[in-house]
């Protein structure tokens, strides 16, 4: 079953973990997994928030609640996909957290937190997933970083370590894997989740919202983006369509990363 695809832009029979897919990026990811034909783990932190993700997902989705920043919680989720299957066909780490501080502002236990989530799970997931993903015979890990790992956008010194060394590890890991495992990278801009929502809401200041239209006016295509913009390029690097793509990071960012300063031949709205 694990092995039987109908296109190389179909899905069907993939078996697949996401990290932290209860929600935003992650759940999206999820449902495009399963429109496409595949089988998903979905994974996080809080038991509701894991079994409602399920039951939105319907019969090819399983749950399994665990906290991938720490050793015992990722050995728990490597345990419970190797109870539902003899493989794995793609791992997404999605999981991540911020705190949007500056360097001087940041305390010993954020940076911990935020690099310990952020890229030592994904480097301890990669590696305790190697038995499962090498008995497939099509296995793909696609990593999710973000634009603040390939250039500065203001979200914290801690969060943009992190999401470079994503990167990088990305990179690593293609040449050290090749030619048995493609590793990839989708490294989104700001995206209009739940939790960034809740935030711009919540706020009296407007300050978030504020800063939402800032970002929104530095980026070309003149929005945030929905989470379904990031599950389709997730996908893409499990496909058979992508087959001869490794080591790559698309960002998918409305062109931020193209054009460092609107300057005056740059017209808005036009």
């Amino acid at each position: 079953m694990g092995d039987v695809t109908s296109s190389k832009w179909r899905l069907d029979g993939y078996r697949v973990l996401i990290t932290g897919s209860t929600k935003g990026i992650g759940f999206a990811a999820a449902k495009e997994f399963i429109d496409l034909g595949a089988e998903v783990m979905v994974n996080g932190r809080n038991g509701a928030d894991v079994k409602a993700a399920v039951a939105r997902l319907g019969k090819r989705a399983y749950g399994c609640v665990a906290d991938v920043a720490t050793p015992d919680g990722r050995d728990a989720l490597l345990s419970e996909v190797s109870s539902h299957w003899d493989g794995l066909d793609c791992l997404v780490n999605n999981a991540g957290t911020n705190v949007r501080k500056p360097a001087l502002e940041a305390t010993p236990g954020e940076y911990s937190r935020i690099v310990g989530l952020n890229m030592d799970a994904v480097y301890h997931l990669c590696v305790g997933a190697h038995p499962l993903l090498t008995r497939s015979s099509r296995p793909t890990i696609v990593n999710v970083a973000s634009a603040a790992g390939l250039l500065s956008t203001g979200s914290g010194a801690a969060y943009a370590v992190s999401k470079a060394g994503v990167v990088q590890l990305t990179r690593t890991l293609a040449c050290e894997w090749a030619p048995k495992i493609r590793v990839n990278c989708v490294a989104p801009w700001v995206t209009w989740t739940p939790l960034l929502a809740r935030t711009v809401e919540d706020d009296p200041t407007g300050h978030q919202r504020e800063s939402l239209r800032k970002a929104e006016a530095a980026t070309p295509l003149g929005r945030c983006a929905m989470p379904e913009e990031m599950a389709g390029a997730i996908c893409f690097f499990a496909m058979g369509a992508s087959g001869y793509v490794t080591g790559q990071t698309l960002c998918v960012d409305g062109g931020l990363l193209c054009e460092g300063f609107a300057g005056a031949c740059v017209q808005r709205g036009g």
